[in-house]
């Protein structure tokens, strides 16, 4: 679990904004050569979606997610507190992914990164809205990831509806500039 910070240092877990922006590129590709993740996920989420904010905010939470992802998945997910930013970063990436108007959020996003750019874009949306249920539920979602695609298994499960991005592929360095333009759209 990596959290994207609005403000900050990027010290210690997690990136600031602007640092997340200047090195995604980088930070997927040190990732899969040191063995730290196959495939990278986000998590989008409303603002108004007070239950799944609380459950990234929650401590054992992040440590079961974390421990869940291991060396296979890097989960990154924006932290803030503003409104604009959670709706610009959740606008531009979900468009340029091709899938916003189709996508009901919350959603993760689950992608592989190969020769610097991201493929194998697939999209699942939670259900569940309460805490014990949408934290079951987040948990499950991301292990039926694990488990399937990563293991290349048959994956489609009845509960839990996955969708296929229409982008084939988007290169890290236009994701990168795509991360500018939403920063500087919510004034950072």
């Amino acid at each position: 679990m990596i959290p994207i910070f609005e403000q900050g240092q990027g010290k210690g877990i997690g990136h600031s904004l602007r640092s997340f922006h200047e090195r995604f590129d980088k930070i997927c590709s040190e990732h899969i050569h040191a063995g730290r993740a196959k495939a990278f996920a986000f998590i989008f989420y409303d603002f108004e979606d007070q239950h799944l904010r609380r459950l990234l905010k929650d401590q054992g939470v992040f440590v079961q997610l974390d421990r869940l992802a291991g060396d296979n998945l890097s989960i990154f997910f924006l932290h803030t507190r503003s409104r604009r930013s959670v709706e610009a970063f959740n606008q531009q990436f979900l468009s340029q992914l091709g899938i916003a108007e189709t996508v009901t959020l919350p959603a993760v996003v689950f992608f592989k990164v190969k020769e610097g750019e991201l493929t194998d874009i697939a999209v699942v949306e939670l259900d569940k809205s309460d805490l014990i249920h949408g934290f079951k539920e987040l948990y499950d979602v991301i292990e039926k990831y694990i488990a399937d695609e990563l293991a290349a298994v048959d994956h489609g499960p009845r509960a839990i509806r996955w969708l296929k991005s229409g982008a084939k592929f988007i290169s890290t360095e236009a994701f990168a500039a795509l991360l500018g333009r939403v920063f500087q759209a919510a004034g950072f």
